[in-house]
């Protein structure tokens, strides 16, 4: 059926646009899940600011209360002046604007002994001025049968700072709807005397409320679940009016364990619950619409998915008629050519049945074969044993983009481009210590795999005597003598390298008759360092060499190369050399080394316009960078500890001029992260949490260590935000919280400690 050329391109024609298809559709269905992933948590963290706020309302409040309770203390302690006790309660209320009324009720008798009822009360009028009222003190209002005084009285008896009553509404004075928040006065004793209270007006928070609007029939419950009564409501369904201080059972969708559920069906339409906790126990409800989250990623979905599909037909009818013409056509022209190649032998050894022309073919080549077969047996062998030891090689030179993530002192970048399958230049860089740091660059004389055999064992060489403490001078001293005691080739070799304090910038210099490096401070240009050079290395055993000393300032980046870079060579036969080398960096804008060595290979490439290279290019780039800020603290990991260690951060924050969105996203994984070592580091004890923050130009730095049992958060699989909560594992979705805000996020356990690093990019 497919035995011609013409059968077999329709075939693949026909196979490629199921696969482009499939491969498209899966790619359209990853990014419709990124989308409503993203949506989901874009929302969230909207909400998340809108009950920052109502929570900052509500610890205003209270902390007015505890403060109005401190003055009806003095009041009661010493002298009783109510004139005194008027005015500190009026000022007070003049620095809580949020406040809408309020003050300090005393139990039966205990001001006046000839008097039951004994208050101080104070509101905002209509012209936002605070006055003391008076009428509140009368026997007609009694506030000690009050529903705000009963209902707060019992919650302070039973030790709570501060509790808040039921809705009700104010008949008297403010004459509005409000919930009140009450503190316990207390005596010298610590006796229970009476309450202070704060009005906090029902209306003023329906009409914040009103403005959570993240799609258009989005709708928000704010209740008190422990009380079990509604504070507001915004639902299009319900009498909202009628709902405030009704029960919860009045709501028809609401479930007990709706902040576990994912999504929820309420009048035929899918909503998605937001579920928050406010400070005061309160809980706020936004419910999203399904349908309106995502209609916008659904159509843009739609629209991809068809564009993807017309995309693929062009392709395919593109493919198709470029195997059409540069296939079959030409067949019959090679066909032609290789029978007169062939010159009439007909012994064989390839046997091809289809496709039909190919078979015609290849008995027309089979002579020709064996030849070939001959004479690229031997090419095959030695391009075998070159690739292998490309590949050695380069395996034993550092190549990673980023070897030292941990490391913000310094940035490096190195390249080597062989001039044949393997190269005589190396480089190499690493840690001596924990401060001390060796890079170098090297050139040996000659080319090819002896050369290259040569360069690994001085490279190994360095490296393992590098790590014996010795002085520069003594370590560049022993390495000569080695190499020149196993030398029988006569190679040497030209090296410069550099061992620098990371912490000071310290940095002594070794030059062995290799290319003066140049030097740029952090707002100059480039030079060449000048200093000695010594002899190469490998030439006489009892050489002596001088070392160089200065120090790097933040900033300074300094460019090592080999003469491969100098020496290219144009067609002109003219060479790169030293100043255009030196012009080339100073008209290279970049600070990053990786971007410097794409800069200078691009024009060296412009230079010598695509010409054979007659040497290795090798470069190795050195930037130091300015120090980083950091802050340490030790705390216990418990409840009570967590306020002070949320100041900590947070003052942290401040002290770096982070902005505000990076603060909370520091703040909300440190608290996922302080939540998770609280719980499973230290089960049944407890345990101290050591945190650094580091501030460095792209990112902030987060590790965390305590001395619990062994945990690994990043073990947990990421839970399925889109499943049903009975189908979800427990747990894990605080981790993945922060995994999705994190830049990089690595564990260790290391001297019987978890240690914990989260990396978040100061990009946005």
């Amino acid at each position: 059926m497919f035995n011609t050329i013409k059968s077999k391109i329709t075939l693949i024609s026909i196979t490629m646009f199921f696969a482009l298809s499939i491969i498209l559709t899966g790619f359209t269905y990853i990014y419709y899940k990124n989308s409503k992933t993203a949506l989901i948590w874009s929302y969230y963290y909207k909400v998340k600011h809108f009950v920052q706020n109502i929570n900052n309302e509500i610890i205003s409040i209270e902390d007015n209360t505890k403060d109005m309770a401190l003055i009806g203390n003095f009041y009661y302690e010493f002298g009783k002046d109510k004139l005194i006790a008027e005015n500190s309660v009026a000022k007070l209320f003049s620095n809580y604007p949020n406040s809408l009324g309020g003050g300090i009720w005393y139990e039966p008798y205990l001001i006046n002994s000839n008097k039951r009822l004994s208050c101080i009360y104070a509101f905002r009028n209509n012209d936002n001025q605070v006055v003391i009222d008076e009428a509140f003190e009368s026997e007609e209002y009694d506030y000690l049968n009050q529903i705000w005084y009963k209902s707060i009285m019992p919650k302070v008896e039973s030790g709570k700072i501060v509790a808040w009553s039921v809705p009700y509404y104010e008949n008297q004075g403010s004459n509005t709807l409000m919930v009140t928040a009450g503190s316990g006065i207390y005596d010298n004793n610590k006796n229970l005397i009476g309450i202070s209270t704060v009005d906090w007006e029902v209306t003023s928070i329906v009409k914040a409320v009103s403005e959570i609007k993240p799609t258009k029939n989005s709708f928000v419950l704010i209740a008190d679940i422990d009380n079990n009564f509604i504070l507001v409501s915004t639902d299009k369904y319900l009498d909202n009016s009628n709902l405030i201080g009704k029960t919860l059972d009045n709501i028809p969708w609401y479930k007990d364990n709706l902040k576990n559920v994912t999504y929820f069906t309420y009048h035929h339409t899918k909503y998605i619950p937001y579920f928050n906790t406010l400070d005061n126990g309160m809980v706020i409800i936004v419910n999203v619409p399904k349908w309106e989250l995502f209609k916008g990623v659904v159509i843009s979905v739609l629209g991809l998915f068809i564009a993807f599909t017309l995309i693929c037909l062009i392709i395919v009818y593109l493919l198709y008629r470029m195997l059409d013409n540069n296939i079959q056509n030409p067949i019959d022209k090679l066909m032609t050519l290789a029978r007169k190649i062939s010159n009439g032998e007909t012994d064989t050894t390839i046997v091809v049945e289809k496709p039909e022309e190919f078979a015609e073919l290849a008995k027309t080549i089979d002579t020709m074969a064996e030849d070939i077969k001959l004479k690229t047996k031997e090419s095959t062998r030695i391009n075998s044993e070159l690739s292998i030891a490309k590949r050695i090689q380069e395996s034993s030179l550092p190549n990673t983009l980023n070897p030292f993530p941990n490391r913000k002192e310094f940035d490096i970048f190195a390249s080597m481009n062989p001039a044949k399958e393997v190269g005589g230049d190396f480089y190499d860089f690493y840690f001596i210590d924990n401060n001390k740091f060796m890079f170098l660059v090297a050139d040996v004389s000659g080319k090819g795999v002896p050369a290259a055999l040569f360069m690994m064992t001085v490279k190994t060489m360095i490296n393992n005597l590098s790590q014996l403490n010795y002085s520069p001078k003594e370590l560049i001293e022993i390495i000569n003598k080695k190499i020149c005691k196993n030398n029988d080739q006569g190679f040497f070799v030209t090296m410069l390298a550099g061992i620098i304090n990371t912490e000071t910038g310290e940095i002594s210099y070794i030059n062995c008759g290799h290319n003066p490096p140049l030097i740029k401070t952090k707002n100059g240009k480039y030079e060449y360092l000048k200093m000695d050079s010594n002899i190469v290395l490998g030439a006489f055993a009892d050489a002596q060499f001088n070392i160089y000393n200065t120090k790097l300032n933040s900033g300074d980046i300094l460019f090592t190369y080999t003469d491969g870079i100098t020496e290219a060579t144009n067609k002109n036969q003219e060479m790169y050399g030293e100043n255009r080398l030196q012009n080339c960096l100073n008209n290279c804008n970049e600070n990053s080394p990786i971007e410097i060595s794409k800069y200078i290979k691009n024009d060296i490439s412009k230079f010598t316009e695509d010409i054979a290279q007659s040497d290795d290019l090798t470069m190795l780039i050195f930037k130091f960078n300015d120090k980083s800020l950091s802050y340490e603290y030790k705390i216990e990991a418990t409840h009570e500890n967590y306020k002070s260690y949320y100041n900590w951060l947070n003052d942290c924050c401040q002290k770096m001029d982070l902005s505000e969105i990076l603060t909370n996203k520091i703040g909300m994984c440190a608290e996922e992260i302080f939540a998770n070592i609280m719980f499973y580091a230290y089960p049944d004890k407890k345990g101290f949490l050591e945190t650094t923050i580091i501030s460095n130009e792209d990112a902030v730095i987060l590790e965390f260590s305590d001395t619990g049992l062994p945990y690994n958060p990043l073990e947990k699989s990421d839970p399925d935000i889109t499943l049903p909560p009975e189908e979800r594992p427990l747990g894990g979705l605080g981790i993945f919280m922060v995994k999705a805000m994190a830049k990089n996020i690595t564990y260790l356990r290391q001297d019987e400690h978890n240690i914990l690093t989260v990396e978040i990019t100061k990009e946005f």
